[in-house]
């Protein structure tokens, strides 16, 4: 391995780069085949010299023996293309939470003033809004945030899945068997 010692003009050059931007200078450069190697000046400062290795088209220049690390990624941010798109989980969960909220909610209310789901809701609108609303911000703030859902106790992410495809199914055949008979259910 060959290295060319650059010439006392580009070391005062860095050194004075290095001085106005008080950091430490790292470039990146091509070895000339035209720069014959010299041995290095040998001088009583520490004054540190600008080494190139000839060996591979692209080297690492330094004037010291400190490379600055390189920063780590920027944290991806979702966006709301990619939490709601098709694949995405956030349509299925916060379908089955609302559906899990609703059903639990319909049943509810059914059993205790012989009500229909639709007279429940066009009883109070405002309320049953001002909750799914609620619901779709607490499911959709931590999938912005790339947060993963994790497993407490028997409530594991799967568990909620299946639970609101169970919702899902059955507010789909509470309204479907409301529709059919004309009344409530219970």
């Amino acid at each position: 391995m060959a290295f060319a010692v650059r010439s006392t003009s580009s070391i005062s050059m860095a050194k004075s780069f290095a001085k106005s931007s008080n950091a430490r200078l790292s470039v990146v450069s091509r070895a000339s085949e035209q720069e014959p190697a010299t041995p290095a000046p040998s001088t009583s400062e520490s004054a540190p010299q600008k080494v190139v290795s000839t060996s591979a088209p692209e080297e690492v220049v330094s004037t010291s023996g400190y490379t600055k690390p390189t920063p780590p990624p920027a944290p991806f941010a979702a966006t709301l293309g990619d939490v709601m798109n098709f694949g995405g989980a956030a349509p299925e969960i916060t379908n089955g939470r609302l559906a899990m909220v609703g059903f639990v909610a319909a049943l509810g209310a059914e059993l205790s003033s012989g009500e229909s789901v639709l007279r429940q809701i066009g009883d109070e609108p405002t309320l049953i809004n001002i909750t799914f609303l609620l619901f779709i911000a607490a499911s959709l703030i931590p999938m912005f945030q790339n947060k993963k859902a994790e497993a407490f106790g028997p409530f594991t992410p799967n568990a909620e899945l299946l639970n609101g495809r169970a919702a899902m199914i059955g507010f789909a055949a509470l309204l479907a068997f409301e529709a059919t008979n004309g009344a409530a259910m219970f």
